[in-house]
């Protein structure tokens, strides 16, 4: 039976509350693991045995606490399992890297949701053409060169027109972050 789960960070007490804060969590999660581990593939690997284990743990989860940094807690001992498992890779964090980074990015998680809907703002007020090559580069993943192709731009010209951007989308965060 799946437990029924009720804190800050859910949005009701469901019998699929759970299941439903795992699933509001997995960009978080990636995000978070991504942050110490530089191989895309065993990020998704590392994601998944989080999520097993997330599943395996559901029930010493206590409603009322931060999901957050309680999925972020396994899915960092997830990481230094996977360390010891490659160990023998020449191309590793340190130890003491991977801690820092963890603390990191746990200090700056509770602020996620404002940034992420104030990056969702600042993209919505983008000029049309900034905004699609922002989705088509970071969204869609497709190339620069791609982009260019397809509008009919050189290579430069699409990551002038991205780099704009970029730089508006700072200007834009920038502003939020002082009022």
């Amino acid at each position: 039976m799946t437990p029924q789960v009720k804190n800050s960070d859910s949005p009701d007490n469901s019998s699929s509350g759970f299941a439903d804060l795992m699933a509001d969590h997995q960009p978080r999660l990636l995000g978070y693991i991504r942050s110490l581990v530089a191989d895309e593939h065993s990020t998704k690997d590392i994601l998944q045995e989080t999520n097993v284990t997330l599943l395996k743990k559901s029930r010493d989860f206590e409603v009322g606490t931060n999901f957050t940094a309680w999925s972020f807690r396994i899915a960092y001992f997830e990481v230094l399992t996977w360390r010891r498992r490659c160990g023998r890779d020449k191309l590793q964090f340190g130890d003491d890297l991977v801690e820092s980074l963890a603390a990191t990015v746990e200090e700056t998680a509770p602020g996620y949701d404002d940034r992420l809907e104030a990056l969702r703002r600042c993209i919505g007020e983008l000029p049309d053409r900034q905004r699609e090559v922002i989705q088509r580069r970071y969204l869609d993943n497709e190339s620069v060169q791609g982009i260019a192709d397809d509008l009919g731009f050189r290579a430069n010209a699409a990551s002038q027109l991205l780099f704009r951007a970029r730089l508006n989308l700072l200007k834009c965060m920038g502003g939020n972050a002082a009022s």
